[in-house]
């Protein structure tokens, strides 16, 4: 009896030195970013779900910015700490749309304890589509349910999923990133350049396919104006900075041709009337026409994305272009869309 007693005893002991080690290094490694420590061997970090690690992170670690942005996985690329004096954490995730936003800056808002002074919002004209889903990702409310509970930092540690993202951002952080886009513990997001320009142009056409065939057929306009309203009306004690993300030139082209031009001024309109102005991208320039500045029709690099917040903030710089950015407002609405105007 004694036997079996110590043989269960020793069993029990195993697991439990197993599980201890199992917890500790998907800890180190915190791959869901419960925590906020950092070391050498998680210094790469997979976004492989924006929306629950980053709301993860404010949940469980001390969360007290001033601003907050957010926007798309084309807002994921700019650098919070570019902008200067805001004090921002980028929230912004892969495939945000408009109706995403309003649940997640009050969550935002419930965890600081009171609200933003700045709020940034990246706009996408693709989100404009009332037919646009992304099925892959839940609403808002399953991601905030899930990271609530107390427990859930310690919980996730057990989990084999949390074990494959830790061995994963480890072997990374040891041999250097596996892929060309990463983040490292101080949210933010690397997107490497591509050396091969034949490479860049065969990213760009696919960008394009895509938009063509699934997210600019069966287009229907979006109750932008009333999304966006919601927003501003929730947060009266909030200042509004508003820009909108620019396209490769082809991309811009293909909206055109598809006959959208229409609901794209209409967009621009909307936006204007509920924050009074916008810091707009999205037409030809010497930017959106050069394709070096971007990974692929959609997604500027990250070195651009500084020369966007520059703009938008105002700081001097000699890397932004005159004719890059667009302040349209309720006083020149009607001219700056005749100067867009094919």
């Amino acid at each position: 009896m004694k036997t079996y007693r110590n043989w269960a005893l020793y069993t029990i002991g195993f697991i439990a030195v197993i599980l201890l080690i199992w917890g500790y290094l998907n800890y180190y490694i915190d791959p869901l970013w419960n925590f906020s420590h950092a070391n050498g061997y998680n210094k790469i970090q997979a976004g492989f779900d924006e929306r629950q690690q980053k709301t993860n992170f404010i949940t469980h670690n001390d969360f007290n910015k001033r601003s907050l942005l957010l926007g798309s996985s084309r807002a994921t690329y700019f650098n919070q700490y570019d902008f200067e004096g805001l004090d921002v954490y980028n929230y912004s995730v892969s495939n945000m749309i408009i109706d995403e936003y309003d649940a997640y800056i009050e969550y935002a808002k419930k965890m600081k304890g009171e609200d933003f002074d700045y709020i940034i919002i990246g706009l996408d004209f693709y989100g404009t589509n009332k037919n646009v889903t992304f099925n892959e990702f839940q609403e808002p409310d399953f991601y905030i349910r899930k990271t609530e509970p107390i427990w859930y930092p310690f919980t996730s540690l057990l989990s084999f999923d949390t074990a494959r993202y830790a061995w994963q951002n480890y072997r990374n952080s040891k041999n250097g990133a596996a892929q060309n886009f990463f983040y490292d513990r101080s949210n933010i997001k690397t997107l490497l350049p591509e050396t091969d320009d034949e490479a860049t142009r065969a990213r760009i056409y696919a960008t394009v396919d895509k938009y063509r065939k699934d997210l600019y057929s069966h287009y229907e306009y979006n109750q932008v104006q009333e999304k966006l309203r919601q927003i501003k009306t929730h947060n009266p004690d909030s200042e509004f900075i508003i820009f909108t993300t620019p396209v490769e030139q082809s991309l811009f082209e293909l909206m055109r041709e598809e006959g959208l031009y229409p609901y794209y001024l209409r967009w621009l309109r909307d936006i204007v009337e509920v924050f009074g102005s916008v810091q707009h991208f999205m037409y030809l320039n010497s930017v959106t026409s050069e394709a070096g500045n971007f990974y692929d029709a959609s997604h500027i690099y990250p070195h651009v994305a500084t020369v966007v917040i520059h703009k938008l903030i105002n700081v001097e710089d000699p890397d932004v272009p005159e004719d890059f950015g667009m302040l349209i407002n309720s006083d020149n609405i009607e001219s700056a869309l005749k100067k867009l105007s094919p």
